[in-house]
């Protein structure tokens, strides 16, 4: 069984219109539901194999804080990740060597929403930011479709900061 945990940038600041897209840091809730995510993540899964992450800062940072809590085999910065839509995220994963059982991608909406609803019997409106979705694999990577992968826990911040 393969796992991929998807997860979606922590919120980001547009105080800088002068900022390019790619260089927006996160602002003050994003610093706090990054690093409460990553530890709610971490009681479930302590390690993964690899991670492909945007190279946007916001992603960059939102991963930083799952790193300090989950054991990584190794991190990419993916160029690929930055604003794809489902059809690139699968390509990348399919990509895959077969002895990477577990992955983390850390990318962007719309396309992050929409690869769960690629894999989900239920429909989902909008992946919050600092949202994580997991997707279960039972093939090869470069097997990797709804026939074999379904998108499995949904978790985001509001479901614990209430």
């Amino acid at each position: 069984m393969k796992q991929v945990f998807i997860v979606r940038h922590a919120k980001s600041s547009w105080a800088d219109p002068s900022l390019d897209d790619i260089d927006r840091p996160l602002n003050k809730r994003g610093k706090r539901d990054g690093p409460f995510m990553a530890r709610k993540l971490a009681e479930l899964v302590p390690h993964v194999d690899m991670i492909l992450c945007s190279p946007a800062r916001r992603a960059r940072d939102t991963c930083k804080y799952f790193v300090k809590e989950i054991e990584v085999g190794r991190v990419t910065i993916d160029d690929a990740i930055y604003h794809a839509w489902p059809e690139r995220i699968i390509e990348r994963l399919q990509s895959l060597d077969e002895e990477v059982r577990s992955a983390m991608v850390f990318g962007h909406n719309p396309g992050l929403t929409s690869l769960y609803n690629h894999f989900s019997e239920e429909y989902l409106d909008n992946l919050p930011t600092c949202g994580i979705f997991e997707l279960e694999c039972s093939g090869k990577w470069s097997e990797m479709d709804p026939s074999n992968t379904s998108a499995k826990q949904l978790l985001y911040p509001k479901q614990f900061l209430l």
